[in-house]
């Protein structure tokens, strides 16, 4: 989901005033954000994980009626779900119209896929809904929430991106995440660090490197050289891609989040997709050991209390 640029409103926060929704094909030079150069390369790449992602179709809660998708780009992942889940209506939510316009394409049915006539799509921010009526038995945040942090607010977008989410939420609905995600360790962790920044020196175009180091600092930790194991092979947006933080929240900082929100962990998962491993080992050369500690992707599930809140000025329980 191409975000807003940094400065203006994030996906998670009000829009202005006045005006509209910032136009994608405008983007290009503002507050450092780079305009996708590739489309619909880009959209190609988010869709061939399509089956890895919908793993996260387990855990959306039975018989559930209403779920939201947030920064649902061209639809892919929505309409997957919904077509696995006829009986619930799903609602898709991004900030670029023309990829909301080729979501509402594929639902009914215009680009040589099965119409899903239970998923409808909106190009609107996520706080905008809030003012509406309708709540949700669950909200999807699917490969999204690292841009929130980029193009948003840091940290702070991503709380209030999550704390949104968690007020359209019914009692006992669930929070479901998808993204790449580490753990609090690798951001000390120096094992091993040396001998894979020199395979990535050794087999990366200098400019990948340098250009990661200017953004993120050097490779001398096991968070930054999987951040880099995540993105050095995206040549087609690399200007874009390369400022994108991947990992900027992890495993223990979302636990912080939902234990302020009062919600309880369900899910925490991480692995690595296969094509992924296999990729490291092809272009770098990296040993089965070496693979071990790396990661591509986490979930997290994390339910509503299904009692109302407390009123305001009551003690907690």
């Amino acid at each position: 989901m191409p975000s807003p640029p940094g400065g203006s409103p994030g996906p998670g926060d009000a829009p202005p005033a006045s005006g509209p929704l910032p136009d994608p094909a405008a983007r290009e030079g503002l507050a450092g954000e780079t305009a996708i150069a590739d489309r619909e390369g880009y959209l190609a790449r988010m869709a061939q994980p399509l089956q890895a992602k919908l793993r996260i179709a387990r855990f959306v809660p039975a018989g559930a009626s209403d779920v939201l998708d947030v920064g649902c780009a061209d639809g892919a992942v929505t309409c997957a779900l919904a077509a696995l889940f006829p009986e619930t209506a799903f609602l898709g939510i991004d900030l670029d119209g023309g990829f909301v316009d080729r979501a509402r394409e594929r639902a009914a049915g215009k680009l040589d896929t099965p119409a899903v006539p239970n998923a409808r799509f909106e190009r609107v921010y996520l706080r905008e809904l809030l003012a509406r009526p309708e709540r949700f038995d669950a909200t999807v945040f699917c490969s999204v929430l690292h841009e929130f942090f980029t193009y948003g607010e840091g940290t702070s977008s991503v709380l209030k991106a999550l704390a949104d989410a968690h007020e359209l939420l019914r009692p006992g609905g669930a929070i479901l995440i998808r993204d790449m995600i580490l753990h609090d360790y690798a951001r000390e962790s120096t094992l091993g660090a040396a001998a894979l920044r020199a395979r990535l020196v050794a087999r990366c175009p200098a400019h990948v490197v340098a250009d990661f180091e200017r953004h993120f600092g050097p490779l001398d930790t096991l968070e930054r050289i999987n951040h880099l194991l995540l993105k050095y092979w995206y040549a087609d947006n690399w200007a874009r891609e390369c400022a994108e933080h991947y990992v900027p929240v992890s495993f223990e900082q979302y636990a912080d989040i939902f234990r302020l929100l009062g919600m309880s962990r369900q899910v925490a998962e991480s692995g690595t997709l296969p094509f992924l491993a296999r990729k490291w080992q092809t272009d770098l050369g990296l040993t089965a050991e070496q693979l071990t500690p790396l990661r591509s992707t986490g979930i997290l599930v994390a339910q509503k209390g299904r009692a109302p809140a407390s009123p305001r000025g009551a003690p907690l329980g």
